[in-house]
């Protein structure tokens, strides 16, 4: 049986970029064993504040910890195009092997709906995407409800 790890989720919507790395550091002294951030285009409500880019915290929090990091869930649907997010978190297993993780999901609206259109039901996405035979661009593009 291996032992119980826990980590530290960096709050991106709640924290500036640089208190949320100073945290993720100070819970690491603490114990924690590595950092989860979140991807998110916008705070969940306007009393957050705040919505940083995650892939540059990931990298910041390569320089200033030493525990495992990756995005909680970032989606290669209709924001990311699924080479982009390949391209950067390859980029940080090379920059910091052993240590990055990639959490993927079919994400959200409230993330997603930036690039326009419809955003479908969660069903819809869910399902669209995690199909083997979905091309990359039919979960990169938003549909309207009528569309075939």
């Amino acid at each position: 049986m291996s032992e119980l790890s826990v980590g530290y989720a960096a709050m991106l919507e709640q924290f500036h970029p640089t208190e949320a790395i100073a945290l993720s550091e100070y819970a690491e002294s603490k114990g924690f064993s590595g950092v989860m951030a979140a991807d998110h285009f916008q705070p969940w409500i306007p009393q957050q504040g705040q919505s940083a880019f995650v892939w540059n915290v990931l990298s910041a929090l390569g320089e200033r910890t030493t525990g495992d990091m990756g995005p909680g869930v970032t989606a290669p649907t209709f924001r990311w195009h699924p080479a982009m997010i390949a391209q950067a978190s390859a980029t940080l297993a090379a920059m910091y092997p052993g240590r990055h993780w990639l959490g993927l999901g079919s994400g959200e609206a409230l993330n997603e709906h930036v690039v326009g259109g419809y955003w479908p039901e969660a069903p819809s996405a869910s399902t669209a995407c995690s199909r083997p035979s979905t091309s990359s661009r039919s979960c990169s593009r938003p549909r309207s409800p009528d569309a075939t």
